[in-house]
C-alpha cells in the first residue's frame, strides 16, 4: 500500500484540478500558503488535522475521500451521503426515491 502522505497528494491535485482551481486559489480558499499546498501535493509535507480539515472544506469533499487510494474502497454509504449532501431538499427526495425504486426493482429481478 502506498504512504497516506502520497494518497493525500495525488487525491488533493486530483480533487483540486476537478474543480479548475489552481494551487494559488486552493490555498486561498483554505487559508493556506501556496508553498504548503504545493509540498502537500508532492507528499513532501505532513499536516495537522486542522489544515487537512481546511483542505477538505475548501475542496467541498468529506475528509475520507482525500484518504483512500481508490474511490472504490471509500465506502459505499460515505460516497451516497456525499452525492445527496450536494443536493437541495427536493433534489435529495427524487434521488432517494429513484434508489428505493431501483433497489425494489432489483430484488425482483435477483
Amino acid at each position: 500500500m502506498k504512504d497516506i502522505k502520497y494518497i493525500i497528494a495525488d487525491n488533493v491535485k486530483l480533487y483540486r484540478k476537478k474543480q479548475n482551481l489552481t494551487q494559488f486559489e486552493l490555498a486561498e480558499k483554505a487559508e493556506l500558503s501556496v508553498d504548503s499546498i504545493k509540498r502537500i501535493e508532492h507528499g513532501s509535507r505532513t499536516m495537522s488535522l486542522e489544515n487537512f480539515m481546511r483542505i477538505a472544506e475548501a475542496l467541498d469533499v468529506p475528509l475520507s475521500f482525500l484518504m483512500y487510494e481508490n474511490l472504490n474502497k471509500i465506502p459505499i454509504t460515505e460516497r451516497v451521503l456525499n452525492i445527496l449532501n450536494n443536493k437541495d431538499g427536493k433534489q435529495q427526495e427524487y434521488l432517494l426515491h429513484m434508489l428505493e425504486e431501483m433497489s425494489f426493482g432489483l430484488d425482483k429481478l435477483l
